[in-house]
């Protein structure tokens, strides 16, 4: 099939969080099928930034109008991605900024403009190039727009990573988004605009990104106010659990790790603990159980319970905490707190070298999201050996069983507490802890399961498509 993929990230380009893991893999592993597959980003400057100079060939130029209130614009080639053709839209004015979504002081305010153009770009390059894809596969509500404006031309799919990010922008931010009639297509409805609310009453198949959150956001208390489209989708949507990229995410071969190691010998995981505890500056003699963490640091991950715990973190002295994140202010300053403990140590970053470390090195990792779409870091941690504390939630209830993590079923302090006290049980018991890494280990998280789902969704698309016609 010929598929045109839409994102605001896709790895090894851009990224935030597990949208980016997950499209830049699944555009790879569609491609290495024997599918043609196309892969249109914005043109942030941090994409820039990383290209050799003179390296960016401009494929297409827009003219002003086309786009919306910006001055000029075009499409930027960029490398194969195993196989996979990938372009860049660049309108300097919308993307070569800070932050691909917005900065600490909040989202950019023209949000609305920026992905609105880049939705238009990418479908005009579909159309001058000639690239008819079979199916266009748009992701979260930056790429929302796509299926409002393919409507009855090309069959659509649009994946939700977070129902809780929908794209609202108020009536007065439509002047600049929109463009004049007869140079492209207007922004649906009238008045304020919930883009995602558009794309998922347009989109002719609607996913999420695994089974329990797909049925969690039917439910009026986890749809965020949009549970009632949802129910009403037809067909239903569908939840298709995420895969993680298992080349990248290796135990046997990963060049950050100081030994690699495998289910059937998990010696080398002794060197990743040391390494952890020598680059955090404690000491982890054996029988003292490392708990890690590598996070975004939001409420939605359960920092908020880290929080209430911490009187008791601090006399967790008989283990060891190695936490890594950044996010909203509060939570920052509580792991600077935290790591002038001597039993902690903490950095406020977002480090990729460390986030392997910690999976690596870590005997439990700590992911106690309130809510959880799919989670990726569980799934991770599961294959080097390191045992999830999880919230029973979406993709982690998906994912995360007693015999291979540690679940807790409330989401508060004492459920966390509860599960933290059931770690330390579990260290103390070294053939019973053995047996949860093996069992952990044996897991396959890979996407070989997960793409055929999404190749027989396209091809029920297809058919549905044609059907009505």
């Amino acid at each position: 099939m010929r598929i045109l993929q839409l994102a605001s990230e896709a790895v090894p380009f851009a990224k935030t969080g597990g949208l980016g893991d997950v499209v830049g893999a699944l555009t790879r592993h569609l491609s290495l099928a024997g599918h043609e597959v196309d892969l249109v980003l914005p043109y942030y400057r941090t994409i820039a930034a990383s290209r050799p100079s003179g390296e960016a060939r401009t494929a297409l130029r827009y003219a002003p109008s086309e786009l919306g209130t910006v001055g000029e614009g075009r499409l930027v080639s960029g490398p194969a991605l195993d196989g996979a053709r990938t372009w860049f839209v660049d309108v300097p004015e919308l993307f070569d900024r800070d932050g691909l979504y917005g900065t600490r002081e909040g989202d950019h305010p023209d949000n609305l403009l920026r992905f609105s153009a880049f939705v238009r770009a990418a479908l005009l390059a579909a159309d001058r190039f000639e690239l008819a894809p079979d199916v266009v596969h748009a992701h979260d509500w930056q790429a929302a727009l796509a299926p409002v404006w393919l409507a009855d031309r090309v069959p659509t799919v649009l994946t939700v990573h977070n129902l809780a990010y929908q794209g609202w922008f108020p009536a007065t931010a439509r002047p600049g988004a929109d463009v004049a009639p007869g140079s492209g297509p207007r922004l649906p409805g009238a008045g304020d605009l919930e883009l995602l609310r558009e794309g998922l009453l347009a989109a002719d198949q609607v996913t999420t990104v695994s089974p329990t959150y797909a049925a969690e956001i039917l439910r009026p208390e986890s749809g965020c106010g949009l549970d009632d489209v949802l129910r009403a989708l037809d067909p239903p949507i569908a939840g298709i659990l995420n895969g993680i990229d298992t080349e990248v995410w290796n135990p046997a071969a990963d060049p950050y790790l100081p030994a690699g190691w495998t289910a059937a010998d998990v010696s080398g995981k002794r060197a990743a603990r040391a390494a952890l505890a020598e680059e955090f500056g404690f000491e982890a003699p054996a029988g003292t159980p490392v708990f890690g963490l590598v996070s975004r640091l939001v409420e939605q991950k359960g920092l908020g319970l880290l929080a209430e715990l911490r009187p008791r973190i601090e006399n967790w002295t008989g283990a060891r905490f190695a936490l890594v994140g950044t996010g909203e202010a509060r939570y920052e300053r509580l792991l600077t707190e935290l790591g002038r403990l001597p039993h902690v140590g903490a950095r406020v970053a977002f480090d990729e070298r460390l986030a392997h470390l910690i999976e690596g090195g870590a005997d439990f990792f700590l992911m106690p999201s309130k809510f959880e779409p799919c989670g990726l870091n569980q799934m991770i941690s599961q294959r080097y050996g390191t045992l999830p504390i999880v919230h029973r939630t979406g993709g982690l209830a998906d994912t995360v069983t007693p015999e291979t993590g540690i679940v807790f079923e409330h989401f508060d302090a004492a459920g966390l507490e509860w599960a933290i006290e059931q770690a330390f049980r579990l260290y103390a018991d070294p053939a019973a802890c053995a047996r949860a890494q093996a069992a952990a280990m044996r897991l396959d998280h890979s996407w070989a399961d997960r793409l055929p789902l999404y190749e027989a969704l396209y091809e029920r698309v297809r058919a549905q498509r044609a059907a009505s016609t």
